[in-house]
């Protein structure tokens, strides 16, 4: 029967964390550990840039089959390592699973096997059935189990903070705080930030200019005593409130008058909603102008209803974007599939600490599959983060650095 570890990072607890499941599993099989084996891979060892959520949570939907169709349990670890304890099931099928989450993670230094093959930091292996082994993944599993507490313990302390920033949202609070926001006035809130094609020679054109409104301002003018962030699942409430509140400001415009491309971010629900329909209307038949940002962790939680979301925007002339990638995105998933106009990447400093010569050409490849022509590189605030981009084969920048170039092309001057 395959099994699934129910704890993670957000829902730990002394009495049910990942660990103590595992624990407890263990000290049932410990006199009848025959056909017992586990896997411990090492994600929490990944470079910093490479253990984004999006990426662990593909890594662990990599096990689905394997957990469906055999006596297999998967447990995900506080500090992101996941380990996957089996029994009579066949090594070298779950070898090739492993493979495949290596294959994930394949420019990260972690998965390299040293040349006698003997060596490998990604993933550990215990045979349950060897006392020896048992007792030394026991040993390994009660050191994390105390570690699950100390993140526990760091989480609790991250809450205190959290809420001397303003008291939680809750569920209690929100009707009211909804209310005041679908009362407030938006409109002067909105801001704009430009997305610019750097041609060759250095001339810019501006590819849109993505319209939004800041949390925290919202925060300001509806709850400035509350922490909107420490719910998840409230915040992304509000959020589609907020849209329905920007659609409605945007429905007024003329886009007749509209001289050049906007976007707006859209939660996948909101394309979806009567308000959009209404939205679209007012747009009429300047759609062209119009393109929609979907988050990928938007995208993820619903990927049947982003494609209908997408093809019906799509059908009518909107361009869609897929917001939140970075980098090595674009090589864990195949972006031919979101089908969209755009996908977004975000800049860091690390990019171009880590890049060597090999890595660049990598990512020219990389950018090349994905469609150069539809990569924007966003959060770009220095002339650094540009000349990274264009040497990738990008040429579509967004960021505050970008802000001030757009306004040197309205000049008609050189941007670089």
């Amino acid at each position: 029967m395959a099994e699934w570890g129910t704890a993670s990072t957000g829902m730990m607890s002394a009495a049910s964390s990942s660990e103590n499941q595992l624990i407890g599993r263990l000290k049932r099989i410990e006199n009848n550990a025959s056909g017992y084996f586990a896997i411990q891979v090492h994600l929490s060892q990944l470079r910093k840039a490479h253990r984004q959520p999006h990426f662990i949570q593909v890594a662990t939907r990599t096990f689905d089959n394997m957990i469906e169709g055999h006596d297999a349990t998967l447990f995900a670890m506080a500090n992101l390592d996941l380990v996957l304890v089996c029994h009579n099931i066949d090594v070298d099928d779950v070898d090739r699973v492993i493979d495949k989450v290596r294959g994930l993670f394949n420019e990260d230094p972690l998965t390299e096997i040293d040349e006698s093959g003997f060596e490998d930091n990604f993933a550990t292996w215990y045979d349950l059935s060897n006392s020896e082994d048992f007792a030394s993944f026991f040993s390994v599993i009660a050191d994390l189990s105390l570690e699950a507490e100390r993140l526990l313990a760091e989480l609790q302390n991250q809450k205190d903070i959290d809420k001397a920033a303003g008291e939680p949202l809750e569920s209690a609070n929100l009707s009211e705080i909804n209310r005041k926001l679908m009362r407030s006035r938006i409109a002067d809130l909105l801001q704009h930030q430009t997305c610019l094609l750097v041609r060759a020679g250095g001339a810019g054109e501006v590819v849109f200019r993505e319209h939004f409104v800041s949390m925290g301002q919202v925060r300001e003018r509806v709850a400035p005593d509350k922490n909107l962030f420490a719910s998840p699942w409230l915040f992304q409430y509000l959020t589609e409130t907020l849209d329905r509140r920007i659609l409605s400001v945007l429905s007024e415009w003329d886009f007749a008058d509209v001289d050049e491309p906007i976007s707006i971010n859209m939660n996948v629900s909101t394309v979806l909603s009567r308000d959009f329909q209404a939205f679209h209307k007012a747009v009429g038949k300047h759609t062209d102008k119009v393109v929609i940002e979907m988050h990928i962790i938007d995208v993820f939680a619903d990927t049947k209803n982003f494609g209908y979301a997408r093809d019906s925007l799509q059908e009518r002339g909107y361009r869609v974007l897929v917001d939140g990638l970075d980098p090595m995105s674009l090589q864990f998933f195949e972006v031919a599939k979101f089908a969209a106009d755009f996908i977004k990447i975000g800049w860091n400093q690390s990019l171009q600490e880590e890049d060597g010569k090999n890595h660049l050409e990598e990512m020219k490849e990389i950018i090349l599959a994905a469609g150069r022509e539809s990569v924007i590189l966003g959060r770009v605030d220095t002339e650094k983060a540009v000349k990274w981009g264009l040497g990738i084969g990008v040429s579509r920048f967004q960021g505050f650095f970008i802000d001030r170039l757009a306004e040197v092309a309205g000049s008609g001057k050189k941007v670089l």
